[in-house]
């Protein structure tokens, strides 16, 4: 019992999982994506922009928004190298763009779902790529500098 207790311990997953900024990340996550899907609503339904655009604009807006949010009240990062630590960030955020057009786009098209609910489900899964991601790389939680070494943050 004490084996299988120590290697759910050890479990990296877990251990990312457990820390307790995650809670910080997820309620600026949820404040963020009730901008991006709000937006996404009003240019989809009121201005008739092509559902994908919206959801490429209302995402970046969402992610400005998230990125000054993080930085400061949740790892309450204090470095000053700003573009530098928007870049990781913002690759961070357009991978998980990527990942979420390309689940939308799914939903959409090939299993004719609602783009709101398309929507959800792609945030639900880019969730744990972008916590991973701002904490390990941007953040790397809580340090104030970032050294460009991609192999420092996620060994």
């Amino acid at each position: 019992m004490n084996y299988l207790r120590a290697r759910w311990a050890s479990c990296k997953i877990l251990a990312v999982l457990n820390r307790e900024k995650i809670i910080g990340f997820f309620l600026i996550g949820l404040f963020s994506t009730i901008i991006d899907v709000g937006l996404l609503y009003v240019f989809t339904e009121y201005f008739s922009v092509w559902y994908i655009w919206s959801a490429t604009f209302s995402y970046t807006c969402g992610m400005v928004v998230n990125f000054f949010l993080n930085k400061y009240l949740n790892f309450r990062d204090t470095s000053r190298n700003y573009l530098r630590q928007f870049f990781f960030f913002a690759l961070i955020s357009l991978i998980s763009l990527a990942l979420t057009l390309v689940i939308l786009s799914l939903a959409v098209e090939i299993f004719a779902v609602n783009y709101l609910i398309g929507k959800g489900i792609a945030v639900i899964i880019a969730f744990l790529w972008n916590y991973f991601g701002q904490s390990r790389i941007t953040f790397h939680l809580g340090t104030v500098e970032i050294s460009g070494d991609l192999k420092e943050y996620v060994s």
